[in-house]
């Protein structure tokens, strides 16, 4: 029976073309040869193959063969993305929200997804380093360290979910894609490359936010992803300090006031001045080497002073503003709201110089530099008042491109 099915069919075939070319013919001897697309080829050859099934597929309901679409749609997507996966590194970044690019030396990660605006990159720190490491300087989204004796850097940094893009590079290769491995990074999978000159790491965490650090070698691999392991979201005290009082003929620079932590500037005469606390560090403040001098307040609290070289030139007694009231200064000795404070030490006042102190109740570090005398160096630091916290906007695109080993 079926072998009867198969001949009525092939017969039927047949008897269709025949009657086409019967009634069409004339018409198409008449006319150039045509040339029929793959696509109608294609076509008509499954018809003609099976005249019967393919008429009953077109009386099928028209949602029936929508919903069949879709799902073949969504299977083939789903093989060709899952495939894409397995063998692209840049497409499997672009669906972890940060997407890769390297193009020589350079990594470039970006991403547009949308941003947690209830947490800042600011939040999260180091909570370990070697022993003998100290902040030198930090920003919105950066900080940056230096190791013991000034031999080696790291520099950490935290992106911000949204519109960012962050690039960076290895330059000691041609193809930094060479020198890239994979690891897991407090369970986050990973970029890390690694050269005769670099570390650098790279990793996306749940809330989208991208981490990055880079060293020189001189810091060992297994320090080095001790020190990434023991990021986490800061949970100290939510406090913020302001400096009360700066010299009137200083312009403000900027102030990037990160959860916990500030630093700030102002300049005259393309000489800066600029300060920086952190509560709870990690590590102590980048500070002068030399043995510093102690300045004692009545208080009993403790500041230490480092001179500079050139001396600055300053009268014997001068009237100078703090929080609006008229402050005396002269010698060793400031009078502040009936106070006197006492210098320890030569009077003798220096153009730039440090000072750095630390408030026990609150375990915060400060440090204050700038081509000031030590009087007005200590003005400031008198001045300085706890305030609500108020952490700057971070920066939603870096580059952060070095050509000497440890940047």
């Amino acid at each position: 029976m079926d072998d009867w099915n198969a001949s009525f069919d092939t017969l039927l075939g047949s008897a269709l073309m025949e009657a086409n070319w019967r009634e069409y013919g004339p018409f198409w001897a008449e006319t150039e040869e045509p040339r029929f697309s793959p696509k109608y080829l294609r076509w008509r050859t499954r018809l003609l193959a099976d005249p019967f099934a393919w008429a009953k597929k077109q009386m099928s309901p028209l949602w029936m063969r929508a919903a069949r679409m879709a799902a073949c749609l969504l299977l083939v997507s789903g093989l060709a993305l899952g495939s894409l996966m397995a063998v692209s590194p840049t497409v499997r970044a672009a669906v972890l929200n940060w997407l890769r690019e390297i193009s020589g030396s350079q990594m470039t990660y970006s991403t547009q997804q949308t941003a947690n605006t209830q947490i800042l990159p600011s939040n999260w720190r180091i909570t370990w380093l070697p022993d003998g490491w100290e902040l030198e300087n930090m920003t919105t989204i950066t900080q940056r360290y230096q190791g013991p004796s000034g031999q080696g850097t790291l520099t950490y940094a935290c992106y911000p979910a949204g519109d960012s893009e962050m690039t960076t590079n290895v330059d000691d290769t041609a193809d930094a894609d060479t020198v890239r491995q994979t690891i897991t990074v407090q369970g986050c999978q990973a970029d890390y490359y690694e050269s005769e000159k670099y570390r650098v790491l790279l990793w996306e965490n749940e809330e989208g936010f991208l981490f990055m650090l880079r060293s020189s070698t001189a810091l060992d691999q297994e320090a080095f992803l001790k020190i990434a392991q023991s990021i986490t979201c800061y949970t100290g005290p939510d406090i913020a300090y302001e400096m009360g009082w700066v010299p009137p003929e200083y312009d403000a620079m900027y102030r990037d006031e990160l959860v916990g932590a500030a630093q700030e500037e102002w300049t005259f005469n393309q000489v800066s001045l600029s300060w920086q606390y952190v509560v709870d560090p990690v590590c102590p403040l980048a500070l002068p080497d030399g043995e510093p001098e102690e300045i004692l307040l009545e208080d009993g609290a403790t500041l230490h002073y480092w001179a500079a070289e050139e001396a600055f030139e300053a009268p014997d007694s001068a009237t100078t503003t703090v929080n609006g009231e008229p402050v005396e200064h002269s010698g060793s000795s400031i009078s502040v709201g009936g106070v006197t404070i006492t210098i320890s030490g030569s009077p003798e006042d220096e153009q730039n110089g440090t000072l750095a102190w630390t408030d026990p109740d609150t375990n915060t570090s400060f440090m204050l530099e700038g081509a000031l005398g030590r009087e007005d160096l200590l003005h400031m630091a008198q001045s300085v008042v706890q305030t609500a916290p108020e952490p700057s906007p971070p920066a939603h695109n870096a580059t952060m491109m070095e050509e000497t080993a440890g940047g």
